[in-house]
């Protein structure tokens, strides 16, 4: 089908063979999701469910609050590699993301408390 419900009852799309989604497309051994290639196109005019740009990010609702967990998976150990090699962490990689869930001033507060978080990690201030 065009989409599945999760264990957390969620809508979430079909995997193939339980690794990647149904609409990824790989090109040049880089998979994309072709839901966003045809978005990018202007071959759709919606774009894929901010529940798949935001993985390996995954919302989970707490009643009033909703809490980001990261969903570690192995497809997305190359990316993983990739990010640490760069210094990226995942919620930079992913801001577009969460500015279109949450808004700029959301990710703002989370490079804060990320900055704040790894000054105090290294024992020092920025």
């Amino acid at each position: 089908g065009h989409f599945v419900i999760d264990s957390d009852g969620e809508y979430a799309t079909p995997l193939i063979d339980k690794k990647e989604c149904a609409y990824t497309v790989f090109e040049n051994g880089i998979a994309q999701c072709g839901i966003e290639k045809a978005w990018a196109a202007g071959v759709i005019e919606f774009r894929k469910p901010i529940s798949c740009q935001l993985y390996p990010i995954r919302i989970k609702n707490l009643g009033e609050f909703e809490a980001l967990n990261y969903d570690e998976w192995e497809i997305c150990n190359p990316a993983c590699a990739l990010g640490k090699k760069l210094g990226v962490p995942v919620f930079r990689f992913l801001k577009d993301s969460i500015v279109r869930k949450y808004g700029p001033e959301f990710f703002e507060e989370m490079e804060r408390v990320y900055k704040g978080w790894n000054a105090k990690d290294k024992g020092g201030d920025l």
